[in-house]
């Protein structure tokens, strides 16, 4: 970045960050980034508190802010252009597992409120990779939980069970933080 004369303006959060995210989040602060999050997190490193609709400026583009709790009480997405920023709540191949403080009903209210109301080409990039893919589209939910595909509460709880499995075993295999690296940003 310092080659290209660029800096870091803001480092978006979409939940509350486990430890090792605050260390890196501690490290960073010297370059000068604001920290940004909804304001609902608990997390006290927090320089920019969003509500939903909110807009972020840099440059010529806006970031937009949706409040989608159920992942964690304070979970965003950021909405971009035609992309779709969803951290946990939206993985590439469907809910993630909540955090602390989640309600997994009211993480599948958010995907079919808010994200699955997007237009189909729309981009969905992830916190993390799940099962080896780092980015879906809007038409691939809308068909798999469409009312006529037969998924239903119960189903989004199997399938939010088998992405808490995939997650955990993803950590149990690696002692670094290579399973956790944002993708997409």
């Amino acid at each position: 970045m310092a080659e290209r004369k660029m800096t870091v303006q803001y480092i978006l959060l979409t939940h509350s960050p486990d430890p090792a995210l605050e260390d890196t989040l501690n490290k960073l602060r010297p370059l000068g980034p604001r920290v940004v999050a909804h304001e609902s997190t608990e997390y006290q490193g927090v320089d920019v508190r969003l509500r939903d609709n909110d807009a972020l400026h840099f440059g010529e583009e806006t970031i937009r802010v949706l409040h989608t709790p159920g992942q964690m009480p304070c979970a965003v997405t950021y909405w971009w252009a035609d992309r779709l920023f969803t951290g946990e709540t939206l993985l590439a191949t469907g809910p993630g597992a909540c955090g602390p403080g989640g309600n997994i009903a009211q993480q599948w209210r958010s995907i079919r409120e808010k994200l699955l109301n997007f237009p189909d080409e729309y981009l969905i990039f992830p916190g993390r990779e799940s099962r080896k893919r780092r980015v879906a589209c809007v038409a691939e939910f809308r068909l798999a939980f469409s009312d006529k595909s037969g998924v239903s509460a119960p189903a989004v709880h199997e399938i939010s069970a088998q992405t808490k499995t995939d997650h955990a075993g993803q950590l149990d295999k690696t002692n670094n933080r290579s399973s956790r690296k944002m993708v997409g940003a």
